[in-house]
């Protein structure tokens, strides 16, 4: 069995038709390797996670503007195409080179710390600390379905060339989901209606087993949501790629 030398997240810092990919290694600590959002025009690269600005909790939902990628803790680059909607393809993607192999397709999703526990859906503040994004609250994801705060929409094919720049999927709201437990794109599709990520609640599966020893890329967009009904506080969800190898 091998596993890859090279796998890691990646975010753009150029436009949607002229991607420029960005790497961030797995597993984010100190600062470094971490995705964080922001109001319009408040980050900074220099600026550490511990001094981070403070994002005021709306008096209605809506998605936060702006998302920074982060290889160490106070060297960051503006993810340039994430605008908290729908309208650009080239956001986010994972990056594998050609010395491994996928044993089934993977899976994507968020959970409220690296103990990757359970979510209690609607439960607020929740016991770990990105709890609040990743369990919804009621009404602000919904009420008889309570879904994540965070949303993402996922491209079918892995390939080393980039999808079509613009429009991915129908503009998703704060109580959007595909469906409960997992979804996966088409071909050379995105999903038409974005999933929210709630640990095995609500996740995206690849759609296929990518061929093996074969490098490429998987490609994502994730938006998140905030409102009035979500607890405040350091709030660290951790972003889920999970994979077996062969």
């Amino acid at each position: 069995m091998s596993d890859f030398t090279t796998i890691r997240a990646m975010f753009n810092s150029n436009t949607d038709a002229s991607p420029t990919w960005n790497a961030l290694s797995f597993g984010g600590s100190a600062g470094a390797n971490e995705i964080r959002w922001c109001a319009s025009s408040a980050g900074a690269g220099g600026t550490g996670s511990a001094s981070w600005p403070q994002y005021n909790r709306p008096a209605s939902t809506g998605s936060v503007p702006e998302m920074w990628g982060f290889s160490a803790d106070t060297s960051g680059i503006k993810c340039a195409t994430y605008t908290g909607d729908n309208t650009k393809a080239n956001v986010m993607c994972i990056d594998f080179d050609n010395l491994g192999t996928f044993a089934s397709a993977p899976t994507f999703t968020a959970y409220g710390d690296s103990t990757h526990a359970a979510p209690s859906a609607g439960t607020q503040p929740g016991a770990q600390s990105g709890s609040p994004i990743v369990n919804g609250a009621n009404p602000d994801t919904g009420t008889s379905t309570i879904t994540g705060y965070c949303k993402c929409n996922w491209y079918g094919d892995d390939q080393t060339g980039n999808p079509t720049a613009g429009s991915i999927g129908t503009n998703p709201s704060a109580t959007t989901r595909n469906a409960s437990g997992s979804v996966s794109p088409g071909a050379a599709a995105w999903l038409s209606t974005w999933q929210d990520l709630q640990g095995t609640i609500a996740y995206i599966t690849h759609r296929r087993t990518p061929a093996a020893t074969t490098a490429g890329k998987m490609f994502f967009s994730p938006i998140l949501f905030t409102g009035p009904g979500m607890s405040t506080g350091t709030l660290q969800m951790v972003l889920t790629f999970t994979y077996a190898f062969a």
